[in-house]
């Protein structure tokens, strides 16, 4: 951010700060509730200065107001908890409600009748939930601790609970396919919006991962009090996010010793029979062994003052890992020690003609054996197949005149690196084309939480809590982005640590008025993210062609520019640093309605998160009116480093332009035809952002069974911004300042900038490409009134503005690009030339090259 931009920033929010009467925080969310309530006598009339004292029954803990002129009372920012409420007044009756719960965010009402008597005596009324809500005009619902440890619950992941709620459902990617974060049950779609708009929060805490806003603090359900997601039409309080909000409470210690202890189990045993058909292979059931165990423990450290609350629960699952239906090449396809050649003659003639070199080019011994075989000529206008033209009927290259079959492939013609990798290809049992395996999938987990309690004096009470995760995960197929290997031998790694510190801060400074202060500080750690399990290069040489062939092709050359595996050569090509044998590897390689192998064409993603998070707000009754202002400010610290594409990614398709047009793409593989090319280049980038989020809101009961709820919030989220500058925009016309391109003699501007090519630091062109949105208010204003006065009827409506900031996903579409990376995709190359097309000319991968910039 520039200084001009700081500066008008800094003004803008003094001007907010002014308007909305508070200090500086980010994007508070509290997690207390509210209760509330009218204390009338037995006639009927309200009854002004009753003493309310609202008591802790785990804690003892307790706090005192009294009615106003009207009989009403309010207790704001109340901790979710169970209470007894106790109303004393000189001539009445004590009256106390007992086992009145408060939910996290809630707005309690809880009415009391005073009898006339001495207060010596008291009146005990248990309390039952509300049916109905006729106060708050959010909608939503809350998960309690019973339904959490009752309900059945797959892997115990407590935020699957929210497709439970009206509105929301789990997310897919295109097709129905399970892309990044959507397998996560916190991917939801809420009311049709994006399965990456909701804000999930832990104590009050921000708990959502900065790539794809997913929640990264998952603790575990036996230490969860309860959760509670608002669905739509939320108070001003609440933004950031338009689709829903999380908001998860943990539990506490008490007065009293409380814990226990659990295991979870499931294996192949209990497990059905699973469907099988014919040739489907899924016959027999994948292993399956899963543990989850784990306890909790918490009591008071002082009685009435200090109270701790610890689980842990370990996470042990091996689980098989069923493929997709894989078909491969047949026995008769498939080369073998002492066989002259690959059989594909149970296919249809392969059409087309001779138009790549290279299974001439770089296999001695085929040209004449294609000689022996069939006699036909090696030229651009052979067949493959027997064809007739105006002078008669000639075999074709792959024609076995001997035996009067097409489609015969010398082995000599086909391609070394091909025949090699073959082998990482099982062979099905039965003698197939088909294939199904289930290798085992290792996992494993340890969570770990603390929460301390502590009341400071009758006014404040502070609160710490911890939570750590770590995750270890070797997958043996590497599905991220659907771009992996579907047969066994080229899996990934993963580890993972999420970790989140929470202090917060409650001062009851009167009876009226409540202020709220928490820090929060979020990490998620994954500097293992797909790292692959095969870093083997596979050798290859790449032969000079002979002078024969480069005068039937002409523009061939005497050299191949560049091999298969020769690492020098790509660097100085510019397509990716020394990465080192730990992260180079096996290309993709993808044949089409076939197998795959080698690496994730994704690459590897190891990521670094921090997120630091103050907010504060203060709450405040003023007779009929419940008003709560505050903010907060979080920064973000991204750092990662992206390895996409850099083994490569080869693509066989029959269809492309590279094939044998119409044969099988088996054969393009063995030939080493692959129909196109792609190949991308490391990228290190270091995100930073800001978030400052202001809000108002009231809620004023202007009769006791209508309430008008309206508030006003301001966001402002800096454009993401990589501290490197690595990122690049596109303007018509405007030259680079920064990285100018200077048109010499000697110097060409293929290495610089072009024309229209703009970076961070060029006029006009910020540190995150855009300028900062100031503009984003968002109102809230919803009404809820209760016909009548049996408060058994709702009617509540609302309305809202709310605004999503942009995930740090988005910046990654800049990686590997001009001038700061390289990325290339030619078609009709061969496996040992993924630069040169069948004609000969070169492709130059990065014209930028690695020192340009």
């Amino acid at each position: 951010m520039s200084f001009p931009e700081f500066r008008r920033l800094a003004v803008f929010c003094c001007v907010v700060v002014t308007v909305f009467c508070l200090a500086l925080s980010a994007f508070a969310q509290s997690t207390g509730g509210r209760i509330i309530g009218r204390v009338s006598d037995s006639t009927g009339a309200v009854v002004s200065g009753v003493t309310v004292t609202l008591v802790n029954e785990a804690t003892d803990v307790s706090r005192s107001t009294k009615t106003n002129d009207t009989g009403d009372y309010t207790f704001v920012e109340v901790t979710p908890a169970i209470y007894h409420v106790e109303y004393t007044l000189q001539g009445f009756k004590k009256d106390v409600h007992t086992n009145v719960v408060l939910d996290v965010n809630q707005v309690l009402t809880l009415n009391a009748i005073l009898q006339p008597g001495a207060t010596q005596e008291t009146i005990e009324v248990s309390s039952q939930a509300p049916l109905v809500d006729t106060t708050s005009t959010q909608l939503g619902a809350v998960v309690d601790d019973r339904s959490i440890s009752q309900l059945p619950l797959n892997a115990r992941d407590t935020y699957q609970f929210l497709q439970l709620q009206p509105g929301v459902m789990s997310t897919t990617g295109s097709g129905n396919q399970i892309v990044y974060g959507s397998d996560k049950a916190g991917s939801v779609s809420v009311n049709g919006g994006r399965g990456r708009a909701n804000n999930f929060s832990v104590n009050g805490g921000d708990a959502n991962d900065q790539f794809v806003n997913l929640p990264t603090v998952q603790p575990s359900p036996d230490s969860i009090a309860e959760f509670r997601v608002l669905t739509n039409t939320f108070d001003a309080e609440y933004g950031r996010n338009s689709g829903s909000v999380v908001n998860v409470i943990t539990k506490s210690g008490t007065n009293d010793w409380h814990g226990n202890m659990y295991e979870f189990f499931r294996n192949t045993k209990l497990n059905a029979n699973p469907y099988c058909g014919a040739d489907s292979g899924l016959c027999d059931k994948p292993q399956f062994n899963q543990n989850q165990f784990g306890g909790t423990f918490g009591g008071p450290l002082k009685k009435d003052r200090t109270f701790f609350f610890t689980s842990y629960e370990g996470r042990r699952i091996r689980e098989g890992i069923r493929s997709p239906l894989v078909f491969v090449p047949t026995a008769a396809e498939r080369p073998s020690a002492g066989q002259a050649f690959s059989d594909f003659s149970s296919e249809s003639p392969f059409p087309g003609t001779l138009s790549s070199p290279f299974p001439l080019q770089q296999r001695p011994g085929c040209a004449q054996a294609i000689l022996n075989q069939s006699g036909a000529d090696l030229n651009t206008e052979t067949h493959y197949s027997t064809y007739t033209d105006q002078s008669g009927t000639h075999p074709g290259l792959f024609t076995d005149l001997a035996n009067s079959r097409e489609n015969i492939i010398p082995l000599s013609c086909l391609d070394p690196t091909a025949v090699d990798l073959l082998n990482y290809v099982p062979t099905p049992a039965n003698g197939s084309d088909r294939l199904v395996t289930t290798p085992v999938q290792p996992e494993r987990g340890d969570q770990f939480t603390v929460r301390l309690d502590h009341r400071l004096n009758n006014q404040q009470n502070l609160s710490f809590y911890y939570y750590f995760d770590d995750h270890h995960l070797v997958s043996p197929f590497a599905q991220f982005e659907a771009a992996g290997a579907n047969v066994p031998g080229f899996g990934s790694i993963t580890n993972e640590r999420f970790q989140q510190w929470n202090i917060s801060h409650t001062w009851t400074i009167t009876n009226t008025t409540v202020n709220e202060f928490r820090f929060n500080y979020n990490r998620e750690a994954q500097r293992t993210f797909q790292h692959p399990t095969f870093t083997t290069t596979v050798q290859n040489s790449c032969p000079t062609p002979p002078s024969w062939l480069q005068q039937a092709f002409p523009g061939l050359g005497s050299s191949v520019p560049f091999c298969f595996s020769d690492g020098t050569s790509a660097n100085t090509l510019g397509i990716h640093p020394n990465l080192g044998p730990q992260h180079e590897g096996l290309p993709f390689i993808q044949v089409s309605g076939g197998f795959t192998i080698g690496n994730n064409g994704e690459g590897e993603l190891p990521q670094v998160g921090n997120s630091f998070q103050w907010s504060d707000n203060i709450s405040k009754v003023m007779g009929h009116h419940s008003v709560k202002f505050g903010g907060d400010i979080r920064r973000q610290r991204f750092d990662q480093t992206l390895f996409f594409d850099v083994n490569g990614e080869f693509f066989v398709d029959e269809t492309s332009t590279n094939s044998t047009l119409g044969d099988t793409a088996f054969s393009d593989y063995l030939l080493g035809l692959p129909g196109s090319y792609g190949q991308g280049s490391a990228q290190v980038e270091n995100v930073r952002s800001t978030g400052l989020y202001l809000f108002a809101q009231d809620s004023w009961k202007i009769k006791p069974n209508l309430t008008l709820n309206y508030g006003l919030r301001w966001e402002l989220n800096t454009p993401i911004a990589d501290i490197s500058k690595h990122v690049q925009t596109f303007r018509p016309g405007q030259t680079s300042t920064v990285y100018p391109c200077k048109d010499t003699v000697n110097t060409d501007c293929s290495s610089m900038t072009p024309v229209g090519l703009l970076v961070p630091g060029d006029p006009g062109v910020p540190n995150g490409l855009t300028q900062t949105y100031y503009k984003a208010f968002a109102p809230r204003i919803g009404m809820a009134w209760s016909p009548g006065t049996s408060g058994k009827t709702s009617i509540r409506a609302g309305w809202g503005l709310f605004y999503n900031p942009i995930e740090q996903l988005v910046l990654e579409q800049f990686s590997a690009e001009p001038p700061f990376g390289g990325s290339t995709f030619p078609f009709n190359t061969g496996f040992n030339t993924p630069f040169q097309d069948q004609s000969g000319t070169f492709s130059y991968p990065n014209p930028f090259g690695l020192n340009s910039l």
